[in-house]
């Protein structure tokens, strides 16, 4: 990818937002439905009957392979050899199904403790059941246009599936002694949910109001920065960098979650993008702080949806008191 394009603005920046809350859609009243009669030890067997790829032990090729098109994409009954050679949990137990509101709509969320379980899980519904490489660091995943049989059948052919996926650990695998406030690791465990779960949101928000939820450094900063805020009460631009593996002078450590976000480059502009992503963040914090910027959930996200990565954020044009210091 051209460092032109990782740049551009978001496809839909600047289109009118629709009137929130936005109304429950017919696929959440499935999922409603479906936590309602399943009981909870039940929500892993239960639910790969709806989400078939659940039923697929991740590995190279998968998405090619005969049981993938028989049991995903034709939504067949699975055989004995299917559920012989089937993906198993370490921690059955610790997968756990719920729904989350936001503005933007309603969400389903998986939160898994165990991490090869949460890794597995990832590479089925996100990777098409490949051996997909992940980041040691990476412990949160959203899905979007994923093939939900139980939607299908209950709504339409075209119906697919929005969801999160969680892994209960350190946000971005950061020490509880370099967060604001120095929590105990306990109380870092629930921060780090909050914050890993409205970063999640946040993407999907992007995804219906701006037209795309990309593996970007800028839509990273967008979501840490909402989920920061959701967390811990502030920005830091120094806990983003530390988060996304980028020491001070820039270079990349291993297993940090940047890699992920900039893999579709080339080395020298992926220098060039973590330097933009640097200066876009110490900028941000100056705006936060200084009350410039309002902090609030959706008006601070119309703002940043309209930014570039490769640009100095705007902080006086006539254009910005529509969401900056007024109300929306």
């Amino acid at each position: 990818m051209q460092l032109s394009e990782y740049c551009r603005p978001f496809i839909r920046a600047n289109k009118p937002w629709p009137k929130f809350p936005l109304p429950i859609e017919a696929s959440i009243t499935w999922w409603q439905n479906w936590i309602i009669r399943t009981p909870p030890i039940n929500y892993f067997s239960a639910l790969r009957n709806e989400l078939p790829q659940l039923w697929i032990m991740p590995r190279e090729g998968a998405s090619n392979s005969e049981v993938y098109k028989r049991l995903v994409l034709k939504g067949e009954v699975p055989n004995p050899s299917d559920r012989d050679s089937a993906l198993h949990l370490n921690d059955p137990d610790g997968f756990v199904v719920s729904l989350v509101d936001h503005p933007c709509g309603t969400f389903p969320v998986i939160d898994i403790n165990d991490q090869i379980d949460f890794l597995n899980v990832v590479r089925c519904l996100a990777y098409k059941c490949e051996l997909e490489s992940i980041q040691e660091s990476v412990h949160a995943q959203a899905v979007s246009g994923l093939i939900h049989w139980g939607l299908i059948k209950m709504i339409n052919k075209d119906e697919r599936s929005q969801l999160i996926i969680l892994h209960n650990a350190p946000y971005s695998s950061l020490q509880e002694s370099v967060v604001p406030g120095k929590p105990t690791w306990y109380q870092w465990l629930l921060l780090s949910r909050r914050w890993r779960l409205e970063h999640e949101l946040t993407h999907l928000a992007t995804k219906l109001l701006a037209g795309e939820m990309r593996l970007n450094l800028f839509d990273e900063l967008i979501a840490d920065t909402l989920g920061m805020l959701f967390a811990i009460d502030t920005f830091s631009a120094d806990l983003f960098i530390k988060g996304l593996g980028i020491s001070v002078d820039g270079n990349l450590k291993e297993g940090g979650r940047c890699h992920t976000y900039i893999k579709q480059l080339e080395q020298k502009d992926s220098q060039a993008a973590i330097k933009f992503v640097v200066d876009r963040a110490y900028e941000l914090e100056e705006l936060l702080s200084t009350g410039l910027l309002r902090s609030e959930r959706l008006p601070l996200l119309k703002y940043l949806i309209r930014q570039q990565l490769d640009k100095t954020f705007l902080v006086a044009s006539s254009k910005l008191d529509f969401y900056i210091g007024n109300p929306l």
